[in-house]
């Protein structure tokens, strides 16, 4: 556990950290023309955040999870809508969980 001097020094690098890169983004893209390969990076971000996200919960997850990711997959393969996945995916979820609920 870290001491609260350590906690302090870490939150206080953190903030101006994370305060840097905003500063330095919003600079940046006011000076830098943005390429197509960089606008294709910028919108494909999101989703592989998401997917990140779901690898994590994946790993350390339970059935839930495995089932509610499952339902996701079919959806993207089928309809091809991130918005769509992520919708089966709830919704397989909270189903899952009310059967078990029973």
């Amino acid at each position: 556990m870290l001491s609260e001097g350590s906690f302090l020094l870490v939150l206080a690098v953190m903030t101006a950290a994370t305060f840097f890169t905003r500063v330095a983004g919003a600079f940046f893209m006011t000076r830098v023309a943005l390429t197509p390969k960089t606008e294709r990076f910028l919108e494909g971000l999101s989703v592989s955040v998401i997917a990140a996200l779901v690898a994590s919960l994946l790993v350390s997850g339970d059935i839930k999870t495995g089932v509610a990711t499952l339902f996701a997959l079919v959806a993207m393969a089928l309809f091809r809508s991130v918005i769509w996945a992520m919708l089966a995916g709830m919704i397989s979820a909270a189903v899952f969980s009310f059967v078990l609920s029973l």
